[in-house]
């Protein structure tokens, strides 16, 4: 053991010197693993290697100063031309070699745990959103399923006042066989017209309340309007509040605005017409110029005018509606 130990003692220099240079080595090879090659490097990358490999490099600068303390100071030579100059040197080089390749590391090992993170926390939003848009699909597909189930049934509802009315017309004679004429006055499309806009109001309130119930109260008036004399009255109109069926008046007071050859300030109807295409006002009062009176205001806030071509209010005379 003493052999041993007189080795070390009597080689320390030269131990210290040949350490120093093989940490220096590597550590420039740290450097340039680090800064070249961190795809294959960062997966594995621990930051207690760094700390580690710096600890082993003060070990080394220490025994470079236990070598250097036996030999007296030469003042005949320079600091660098001392016997123990090279080693302190190569030390304090690899020292910092891996204190660059260690912080190096460091910041993107750092940087790369946050974009796993910020990776994770976006799969995680988009997962919430495919959530969110599933639910709303799911949403959408059972109120479509229910405005079918309404519509279904107020379609239900008019065949069987329609066949009900052809039956009684078939037969209120026994004794003769009916008309045409009688027939035809028996099955007139004024009394269907009025049950289907009563049925139409009445699925525009059961989609408002589901939709929001606080809409309960909310009114519907809904109207089929047809050219007359160079103007549009109404043929048949309902409103669902008061069960009206005479709820319009603005094409009297207002009748200008009710003529098909207006170019100025027509009504949407008018102008429904002229485009041929559906126009939805979904603010009344956001569209310039909309309200024929101030009272409107306070009962008329959205509208959709629709165009039904080839319309005939008597079976016959297709008419502007």
């Amino acid at each position: 053991m003493s052999t041993v130990w007189e080795f070390f003692v009597t080689h320390l220099e030269t131990i210290a010197f040949w350490v120093s240079i093989l940490a220096t080595t590597v550590g420039l090879v740290a450097v340039m693993v680090v800064w070249r090659r961190w795809s294959w490097l960062g997966p594995h990358y621990q930051e207690h290697w760094a700390k580690s490999a710096v600890a082993i490099f003060r070990a080394v600068a220490a025994l470079s100063a236990l070598a250097a303390k036996p030999r007296p100071l030469d003042p005949q030579k320079s600091p660098w031309d001392q016997p123990w100059a090279p080693t302190i040197a190569i030390a304090a080089a690899g020292y910092l070699l891996w204190e660059i390749a260690g912080a190096r590391g460091d910041q993107k090992h750092k940087r790369g745990s946050e974009k796993t993170a910020e990776a994770h926390n976006k799969e995680i939003a988009d997962l919430n959103q495919e959530v969110l848009q599933a639910n709303q699909d799911r949403e959408d597909a059972e109120f479509e399923a229910t405005r079918h189930g309404w519509l279904l049934t107020t379609l239900r509802e008019l065949v069987g006042f329609k066949r009900q009315r052809i039956r009684d017309v078939a037969t209120q004679n026994t004794d003769t066989r009916a008309s045409i004429g009688q027939v035809r006055i028996g099955l007139n499309p004024k009394k269907q017209i009025r049950i289907l806009l009563e049925g139409i109001a009445s699925l525009f309130r059961l989609q408002a309340i589901d939709e929001d119930s606080n809409r309960h109260n909310q009114n519907f008036r809904i109207g089929l309007v047809v050219e007359k004399d160079g103007g549009l009255v109404p043929l048949e109109a309902f409103d669902l509040a008061t069960k009206s069926h005479e709820p319009f008046s603005s094409y009297e007071k207002h009748a200008e605005r009710f003529r098909l050859d207006n170019a100025q300030n027509p009504s949407h109807a008018v102008r429904c017409i002229h485009e041929g295409r559906v126009l939805i006002v979904a603010d009344c009062g956001a569209e310039a110029g909309f309200y024929f009176h101030d009272k409107q205001q306070h009962y008329l806030r959205s509208m959709i005018a629709y165009p039904i071509v080839g319309f005939c209010p008597d079976g016959v005379t297709p008419a502007s509606s």
